[in-house]
This record gives structure tokens, C-alpha cells and sequence, in this order.
């Protein structure tokens, strides 16, 4: 059973009483996750809420033809499937590892009794979907008014604090272990058109490439032209 001081540590739950935090420590339960293997699948059942303690994943829906598309990427304190666990309907999209990742996992029931018996942690969980809303909403608008060259690079910063948040603080140099592939996904985008702007930054001098990696170099310069 993960203890207190770790729960405590979690974005969401810091602000709550301790006495709030053991309860639901008490419900949780430790789960691995190798590099490549869901944690939700779209379309299955909503039994249980995750909540990120180390690794990274990517939440990724699927077409009718197979291709994909990436909606956002969660790193550590990132909840997992609180949509579903609320409104009892079917995943909506699937959570796919992309490093050995470390997982929290409480069933649907149980934190459904814990938010009943305490408001507090009830507002918590509304500020959380609040701002998964406005991210869609940023989103949404970055899709509408950026062109590809502002949202690849709002895209890398994102990332880059995803990663390390102290060095993208500091504007130290991130290495992102995530293909062109997957950031063409986020986007929306061609692999080839990610490529071609990859390349412009790199001939810059803001990011090197590498194989299954990218190395930011200048976050300062990033984030002023996103």
C-alpha cells in the first residue's frame, strides 16, 4: 500500500487533510507497466481510476481505419480515467505506456465511496477535470489559429517540462525519448511535415535529432516563438 507522504506529493491530492490522503492510500494499489502495454483500453469497461507515480504514457484514440491520433501525454501525478469512472460509460480512449511506467491503481467503487464521504476530495477531483477542459479548449484553439511551425514548438516545450520540469525551468537541455511519429500524431499531422520543420529548429541550432529522440537545446528560444 503506498503511504501518505506520497500521495501528498500529487498535484491533486496536496491540499487535502492528511486523514482524506491515508483513506484513499488504504484503497490503492501499486501496478507495473512495461513500455508499449496499456493501462485503459478504449471501449473497455471503467473499473478503476490510475494516477501516474512514475514513467510516462500517452493517451491515444484510435479510427475505424486503424490510424491513430495522440491527445496528450501524462507523466507522474497525472490521474488516469476519471471521466470514466464518474460517468460509468466505456473508455473513450486507450493509455498506452511509453516508458516502463509505475502506476497507482483504485477501483471505481472505491473512490466513489471515498468522494462521497468527503467534499473536499470531491472539489479536487473537479478542479482536475477542470483543467483537463481547458487544455482541450487550448487545444482546440491551438489547432484553429497556430500554423505548424508554433505548435510543433508549444508542443516541445510542453514535453520538455513533462520530462524535466527543472531543466525546461532553468532552460537547461532536454532530451525527449519520443519519435516523429508519435509528435506527428499530437498534431495531427504528416510524419514528413514534422520532419521538414524538425529539421528548420535543428538547422537553428534549438534542437538536435537523434534516433528515437530529440534533444532540446534552446527551451528559452522555443517557448518565446510558440
Amino acid at each position: 500500500m503506498p503511504d501518505d507522504h506520497f500521495l501528498g506529493e500529487l498535484p491533486w491530492l496536496a491540499r487535502l487533510p492528511t486523514e482524506d490522503r491515508q483513506a484513499l492510500a488504504h484503497r490503492a494499489r501499486l501496478r507495473q507497466f512495461p513500455a508499449g502495454t496499456a493501462l485503459v483500453t478504449e471501449g473497455s469497461v471503467a473499473d478503476a481510476l490510475f494516477v501516474i507515480t512514475e514513467g510516462r504514457a500517452r493517451v491515444v484514440v484510435s479510427s475505424g481505419t486503424g490510424e491513430e491520433a495522440t491527445l496528450a501525454m501524462f507523466g507522474p501525478g497525472e490521474p488516469i480515467g476519471e471521466f470514466s469512472i464518474f460517468d460509468g460509460l466505456p473508455r473513450s480512449a486507450s493509455v498506452i505506456a511509453t516508458i516502463e511506467t509505475t502506476a497507482l491503481m483504485i477501483t471505481r467503487e472505491a473512490v466513489i465511496e471515498w468522494v462521497r464521504a468527503r467534499p473536499d476530495a470531491a472539489v479536487a477531483i473537479i478542479e482536475t477535470l477542470a483543467t483537463r477542459l481547458r487544455r482541450t479548449n487550448q487545444r482546440i484553439s491551438d489547432l484553429s489559429f497556430l500554423d505548424l511551425p508554433h505548435r510543433l514548438a508549444k508542443q516541445l516545450v510542453t514535453l520538455a517540462a513533462l520530462y524535466d520540469i527543472e531543466a525546461a525551468t532553468i532552460n537547461g537541455s532536454v532530451r525527449l525519448k519520443i519519435t516523429q511519429g508519435e509528435l506527428a500524431s499530437m498534431l495531427g499531422v504528416s510524419r514528413e511535415s514534422v520532419n521538414k520543420q524538425l529539421n528548420v529548429f535543428s538547422k537553428q541550432g534549438l534542437i538536435t535529432i537523434s534516433r528515437g529522440a530529440l534533444t532540446l537545446d534552446d527551451i528559452r528560444s522555443l517557448r518565446e516563438f510558440s
